[in-house]
């Protein structure tokens, strides 16, 4: 009996949302009459990140960013293959030394490219990663407040719950709650070396 309560502990600590600094599971909308044992209640964290109005923002800012910087380097790209059609075309007219130096600049063009697309890339999961950090703190803190409301004891994250009474799911409260409190993430797109 200690064991399994030992691992409902557990099972219970590995659901903390990343970010949050605290416990923020799923809380159940209960009656206000008084209960003997925890008040519990179901929260899907996935189902709030794909609905809330500040992720869809994230989505949609990331993915035109994404956009832009692909076009950039693709067009980057496209210049570099000219130059080096046109290095092929010289290759009958210039020397060996000459050729072999118009190469080493190409390549080094083309390491300089990819280099950039990484730091493209590296920028564009940093800002991403911060905006979604903000949002997982605010659902915590919606949860949090719900929680304290509704004298909520403890709150599981929809996937660790197999099969649930509907009467526990407080995910569209949060929806809802969140929402409001934030309909939109400010995203951080700079350059580290702007910074």
């Amino acid at each position: 009996m200690m064991v399994r309560h030992i691992a409902v502990v557990g099972m219970l600590c590995c659901m903390i949302l990343p970010g949050s600094g605290g416990l923020t599971m799923a809380r159940a909308q209960t009656s206000t009459t008084s209960v003997d044992g925890p008040i519990i209640a179901v929260l899907d964290v996935q189902q709030v990140l794909r609905r809330a109005a500040a992720a869809k923002g994230i989505r949609e800012v990331m993915e035109a960013r994404r956009k832009k910087f692909e076009k950039e380097i693709s067009e980057e790209r496209l210049q570099l293959q000219g130059e080096e059609n046109q290095l092929r075309k010289q290759s009958t007219i210039l020397s060996p030394e000459a050729m072999s130096n118009k190469r080493r600049v190409l390549e080094n063009k083309v390491s300089d490219l990819r280099r950039k697309a990484e730091q493209k890339r590296g920028i564009l999961n940093r800002a991403f990663n911060g905006a979604t950090r903000e949002l997982r703190q605010e659902i915590a803190k919606v949860l949090a407040d719900l929680m304290k409301e509704q004298n909520i004891t403890i709150t599981l994250a929809r996937k660790a719950v197999l099969v649930f009474d509907q009467r526990l799911n407080v995910t569209e409260e949060v929806l809802k709650r969140l929402d409001k409190n934030l309909p939109n993430v400010k995203i951080d797109i700079r350059n580290p070396k702007n910074k």
